[in-house]
């Protein structure tokens, strides 16, 4: 009786090992069956202490990897090298992508993967493949500070605080050096991203005396408008220099001259072919119902003005 109790619990504790190896996943072999392979999921964290460290990603002969960002990327930027062409043509959206290589990669093959994030920052990864383990999947972490791009979250809400602390410091001044100080702070802040004050889109271009103007943007703030404009001088030999800008309201047949405050540019002088950044600073008028602007930037000591009619800021 003893004796076959104890052949029965043997028995069952046989079954009960044979279930858990049912259970658990069965370890990856490779294509030629060589070597069980595990597979693995891991996460990257990238900080400003390791940003310049090339990250290494296992790949191995027949196995999907997957890369998934925390922040938007930019699919048509991926740069998938392989010298050995091992691997298929890769798919990317705007969160992540799928790297399938066809076969091992040998130790003396090269292989980078170049990702470049949609506020500009570029990730080198290296694959690789190494012994007994593969990446299944990876989750690429951002935690970026110092060397965030400005457009990155963290570096929105560095510049955000600045921004307040800065604010402070112009309500404090009074009249038109407030005014300018605020026209220098947007000169030097304007970024796309979130903004502590009324920002809008203003879309407009055109050409004249050989120059490109662009309106950009412009922001309302302590009861003034702040007109971010960009021009490129497209001369090949002379040097455009901002005398003063004019700026005038019109209206039901009427018009009236708006009182430029202050105006700041980058550059003291746009060189043939480049480009120069302008901020027009004035107190925003209450204008009727299909009420426009019109703006004149004058040349100082020339004649290469540029007039701009039938503006909505």
């Amino acid at each position: 009786m003893l004796a076959r109790c104890a052949r029965l619990a043997a028995l069952a504790a046989g079954l009960v090992c044979f279930e858990a190896d049912a259970a658990r996943p069965p370890p990856y072999r490779s294509a030629s069956g060589a070597r069980p392979r595990k597979l693995q999921r891991r996460t990257l964290v990238l900080t400003d202490a390791n940003l310049n460290d090339v990250q290494v990603i296992h790949v191995a002969g027949g196995v999907p990897t997957s890369l998934s960002f925390s922040q938007p990327i930019r699919p048509s930027s991926v740069i998938l090298a392989d010298t050995s062409d091992a691997f298929l043509p890769l798919r990317a959206t705007e969160t992540s992508l799928v790297l399938l290589p066809r076969r091992d990669l040998k130790p003396t093959a090269l292989a980078t993967l170049s990702v470049t994030l949609a506020d500009g920052t570029l990730l080198p990864l290296v694959l690789a493949t190494v012994r007994g383990e593969a990446d299944l999947g990876v989750d690429i972490q951002l935690a970026l500070v110092h060397k965030a791009r400005p457009e990155s979250p963290a570096a929105l809400k560095a510049s955000l605080a600045q921004l307040h602390a800065e604010l402070d410091e112009c309500r404090a001044n009074t009249g038109a050096a407030g005014v300018a100080s605020v026209a220098r702070m947007v000169l030097e802040k304007d970024a796309p991203g979130p903004h502590a004050f009324a920002r809008m889109d203003v879309r407009r271009r055109d050409k004249q005396e050989r120059l490109l103007v662009e309106l950009a943007r412009s922001y309302r703030l302590f009861g003034h408008t702040y007109l971010v404009l960009t021009l490129e001088n497209r001369d090949p030999s002379l040097a455009w220099v901002l005398d003063h800008p004019e700026l005038t309201a019109t209206g039901n047949g009427q018009s009236a001259d708006v009182h430029v405050v202050s105006f700041e540019m980058d550059v003291p002088s746009i060189g043939p072919n480049e480009t120069g950044r302008l901020v027009i600073a004035f107190p925003t008028p209450v204008l009727e119902r299909g009420g426009e602007f019109r703006l004149r930037l004058l040349e100082k000591h020339g004649t290469r003005h540029v007039r701009l009619d039938g503006l909505s800021l």
